[in-house]
């Protein structure tokens, strides 16, 4: 009995599955973020890692605005993380929630948000992330910066 083809389809099949495996799965993470509008702050948790597809977590961040020279936001929400883009070593992810803009802020009150982006490995758990995020009181913003995970 020849296993030549047998090995061949299943080398074939695990090369296939992992091609589709997140990038950098992580069950915690941490990062800051330069962004057009000031600096940008986030931590999140894994809840839920979905073979295949990613990871649903919740994230938390809080940010800064020239504009308010302080503190102007604090925000969380739902994210998707590690959508894989087969063959790059990046992935996708997408967040969204509710924001409150203090009241140093000309936008004060509670907005919603939407980000989306890209993220990929530097240095063992170190990766560079790349953003824009979209918000009801504060508007367009794109951010690059630094992420942490574990």
């Amino acid at each position: 009995m020849n296993l030549l083809p047998r090995f061949a389809v299943v080398a074939a099949l695990t090369l296939g599955a992992a091609s589709f495996a997140p990038a950098q799965a992580a069950v915690l993470w941490a990062g800051a973020d330069l962004r057009t509008n000031g600096l940008d702050a986030h931590v999140g948790s894994a809840l839920l890692p979905i073979p295949f597809i990613g990871t649903v977590g919740i994230e938390a961040g809080a940010a800064t605005s020239s504009a308010a020279g302080g503190l102007s936001e604090v925000r969380a929400g739902g994210t998707l993380r590690d959508l894989n883009l087969p063959f790059t070593g990046t992935d996708a992810f997408l967040s969204g929630g509710l924001a409150y803009h203090t009241a140093g802020n000309t936008n004060s009150g509670v907005g919603i948000y939407l980000e989306g982006g890209l993220r990929g490995p530097l240095v063992g758990p170190l990766g560079w992330r790349a953003s824009v995020k979209t918000d009801t009181k504060s508007g367009l913003s794109a951010g690059a910066g630094l992420e942490v995970r574990f």
